[in-house]
């Protein structure tokens, strides 16, 4: 499995946990958020660096994540990853079209920020897991898309032509991988981690951890993921060994220059609105009377920039090495 440090467990309404802004942050209970975006002023900063991981001693096993053979969208070439060795790279799964489809453009914001650092990529892996709500025309997955469009391309090259055509990012994407044992979807009746559906990539079962977790009679290890929306509430049972799946387009994994140590940031972070771990950030609101209008709002776009600056504190110690 990778050698990473999982995000740590935090208070977050300790002391400390993060700089006060102007009036100091409010838990009401249930959202944490600064009490209007009138109480930040232009030249408050949003420091998320002690929600950043620590890093480990590089990983002794033999394996590392850029060993892995994953092509290209094309085909061209088996194995895109090896290229890497000896640099830093942040990984994220993908499809075309979802929710955290925007992140593409605060990624294409990283990648022009480390334009000249020969060091350091970023590099789009294709996967199609995950229910595309709010694109319907995704929903029957990217192949159906290719083929109900007439487009001769590969789910890969799908994936990488939306990003491209509506996002303009420059870095590279993979051909079609799975990523998880099921199909994540938003029936109430679905449950995380219930059904053998098909095997993921050895590359993700690497990166999650699920080649280091025992499997059950059904061939599944045992999933920390429960579904928000499900009918009922289902609990993680933390007591057993297990690991975190994808949980949705845009997990984020930071590799470092040996391949054995990874940081790894949940799929909503670099909306402006969650921290590392997908809990709401202190400077958000999900207040419905607060209308904040097209995406990235003022807010929202300040919340990007201290999500930024944190995630650079970690390629710079990486790039250090």
């Amino acid at each position: 499995m990778a050698k990473y440090v999982p995000n740590p467990a935090y208070d977050p309404d300790a002391e400390g946990q993060y700089p006060p802004f102007t009036s100091g942050p409010i838990n009401d209970g249930a959202r944490h958020h600064a009490d209007g975006i009138g109480k930040l002023l232009a030249t408050d900063t949003i420091d998320l660096s002690e929600l950043i991981p620590q890093t480990e001693e590089p990983g002794t096993t033999d394996r590392c994540a850029y060993d892995f053979k994953i092509g290209s969208t094309d085909g061209s070439t088996q194995d895109i990853l090896s290229q890497y060795k000896g640099k830093v790279t942040l990984l994220f799964n993908c499809a075309a079209g979802c929710g955290n489809i925007p992140q593409h453009s605060v990624l294409q914001e990283l990648h022009e920020r480390y334009a000249s650092e020969l060091d350091f990529n970023i590099q789009a892996i294709v996967v199609d897991d995950f229910t595309c709500h709010g694109y319907p025309e995704f929903a029957e997955g990217l192949d159906a898309y290719a083929k109900n469009k007439g487009l001769d391309l590969t789910p890969g090259q799908v994936a990488e032509k939306y990003a491209r055509d509506n996002f303009g990012v420059e870095y590279e994407f993979s051909e079609l991988t799975k990523g998880r044992f099921d199909k994540h979807t938003y029936d109430p009746e679905w449950v995380p981690g219930a059904q053998y559906e098909q095997e993921p990539h050895d590359f993700w079962l690497y990166m999650t951890g699920a080649d280091n977790v025992e499997r059950d009679e059904n061939n599944l290890p045992h999933h920390y993921e429960a579904s928000p929306w499900g009918a009922e509430k289902h609990e993680i049972d933390y007591s057993k060994p297990g690991f975190s799946p994808l949980q949705g387009n845009f997990d984020k994994f930071l590799v470092d220059r040996t391949g054995h140590r990874v940081l790894r940031y949940t799929s909503s972070f670099l909306l402006g609105e969650r921290d590392q771990l997908g809990k709401p950030a202190p400077w958000w609101t999900v207040n419905g009377d607060e209308k904040f209008g097209p995406w990235p709002s003022e807010l929202q776009r300040r919340g990007i920039k201290a999500s930024l600056d944190a995630i650079c504190k970690d390629i710079d110690a990486f790039l250090a090495e």
